[in-house]
């Protein structure tokens, strides 16, 4: 069973570089990453074939042992630009990687309806560059307290999928930190999306936390086992569901996040010693070796 770990903002506070982190990550023990081409990383890869960015990427992973396991890309957003996303997808495919996670994404105010044309249209859009870059586009759960508009559930995400006519290029990703926050049941919507999930992000948090400071980040990214979500049941649901794919730990470090923090600024607490987040990192990825053991997963 592949354990892939993503680039963490925490990384990028020491000033490393993206190889670095990838470096920083090999040392904590992981052999897989998820490469981020969101817009807040967006460099050379948005020209890809013109740069010799891919070139020079897969030359850093074969020289370092480490692989591209999954990817993921920006979600519908009218405010960003839709091209540099369809450059992400074909960045994804030139390193090789199959799996690319793709949020459903929301415009404010938005209705239920007018969320789901939009992400139905963008999908659709962007269905044609992952044929070409050979990859398969992965949805998730986007669920938040704060905004009913976001898919919550499982059946959700597989009306999207049945709308679009269940193609082979459209998966599932399961991101359990997004379920925690919707505060639903992990493991029947891991039966409900069944095959249809290629990989899962793994972190933990205390749910919906309604009295959150800044609602927005509602969502702490703790390692796993450390909040409120029932890992049991969510073990459970992939060994009923005979699920064989990549577990992605993907934790957000809140104190870097949240800007409403005491700690944002000016604290000398807000960024901890870098053996603090190596020794963090090598201690979350032995909790997922535990979970799969227990559960025969590994």
């Amino acid at each position: 069973m592949i354990i892939s770990a993503a680039v963490s903002p925490i990384w990028k506070e020491y000033g490393l570089s993206e190889t670095q982190c990838f470096e920083e990550l090999k040392n904590c023990g992981f052999n897989y990453i998820d490469y981020d081409f969101s817009p807040a990383n967006e460099g050379e890869w948005a020209s890809p074939h013109e740069s010799g960015w891919a070139e020079r990427t897969r030359g850093f992973f074969e020289k370092s042992g480490i692989a591209p396991a999954v990817a993921h890309v920006a979600g519908y957003n009218p405010l960003y630009d839709e091209p540099s996303v369809h450059k992400a997808v074909l960045g994804a495919g030139m390193l090789g990687i199959k799996n690319v996670v793709i949020p459903l994404g929301y415009a404010q105010n938005n209705t239920r309806r007018e969320y789901e044309s939009a992400n139905l249209s963008y999908l659709e859009r962007l269905l044609g560059t992952a044929q070409d870059a050979d990859v398969t586009l992965l949805i998730e759960h986007s669920g938040s307290w704060t905004k009913p508009h976001y898919t919550h559930h499982a059946i959700e995400l597989n009306h999207i999928m049945r709308k679009l006519g269940d193609p082979e290029r459209l998966k599932t990703n399961l991101n359990v930190a997004h379920i925690g926050v919707a505060e639903i049941k992990p493991y029947t919507d891991i039966c409900l999306l069944g095959k249809s999930i290629r990989s899962v992000d793994l972190a933990d948090n205390f749910g919906g936390m309604p009295l959150a400071v800044d609602p927005e980040r509602e969502e702490l990214g703790f390692a796993p086992m450390m909040g409120y979500i029932d890992y049991d049941r969510v073990m459970q649901g992939f060994v009923d569901t005979g699920y064989d794919g990549c577990f992605n730990l993907r934790m957000n470090m809140p104190r870097v996040f949240d800007k409403q923090s005491p700690y944002h600024s000016e604290s000398p607490l807000r960024i901890m010693p870098i053996e603090f987040t190596r020794r963090l990192h090598v201690w979350s990825r032995h909790i997922i070796e535990t979970m799969l053991d227990a559960y025969q997963l590994a």
